[in-house]
């Protein structure tokens, strides 16, 4: 493992995400109400920041075959939609809202989508970095096992800026192996398929369970 590496990984990491945590943390209602401007800001930071980790991950490779590539740009589209789909949709869930208000996504803003989509981006930037360039010296299944541990390390901080931060550790425990898998593959695609459905599939649970 080369531990400069991942040094370097992790300032980068506190960089992209110093505020958008701070604002989840600090604000009543986290980012929930930022403004179209804020929203672009940090959007255009985690794909300025995405670009930069995926420049210097040269053995990083994408499989163009078909079907990964038409099923992740079907799931780009839908996730485009899902403001105004999920709006008609079951029902608001407005308790879960009153209890949770930095819950964003449930709150079906078009501009907050576009946000999570490029942070989603940003994350599946640091994996590949973790992967092929951290670590680079390791046996495949190495690879995995510490990707594993520290994506789940990672999505610790969750619990402290926000009030499902326990789901998304123990989803990062089985996600861990998948993504790595994928990703070594050339299947990025397929990981940020599966990525974006998970939130939209979360999202809509909520509001056919409230309906």
């Amino acid at each position: 493992m080369d531990w400069g590496k991942l040094g370097y990984l992790l300032i980068i990491i506190l960089i992209g995400y110093l505020p958008y945590k701070a604002i989840q943390r600090y604000r009543t209602d986290g980012l929930s109400s930022i403004s179209t401007r804020l929203v672009f800001l940090m959007a255009l930071w985690f794909i300025v920041l995405s670009a930069f980790l995926f420049l210097q991950t040269p053995n990083f490779t994408v499989d163009t075959s078909a079907y990964p590539v038409v099923g992740f740009g079907i799931t780009v589209l839908i996730w485009a939609l899902a403001p105004w789909l999920l709006q008609r949709f079951g029902k608001v869930p407005t308790h879960v809202i009153k209890d949770n208000p930095k819950s964003f996504l449930i709150k079906t803003k078009p501009k907050l989508y576009i946000l999570k989509f490029c942070e989603i981006v940003f994350q599946q930037a640091k994996f590949s970095y973790l992967l092929f360039e951290v670590f680079s010296g390791l046996p495949f299944v190495a690879r995995i096992v510490w990707f594993t541990v520290i994506v789940s390390m990672l999505h610790l901080n969750n619990m402290y800026f926000v009030k499902a931060g326990k789901l998304f550790f123990f989803v990062s425990i089985p996600m861990g192996p998948l993504f790595g898998f994928l990703i070594l593959n050339g299947y990025i695609t397929v990981a940020m398929t599966i990525h974006l459905w998970f939130y939209l599939l979360l999202v809509s649970w909520y509001r056919i369970r409230h309906a």
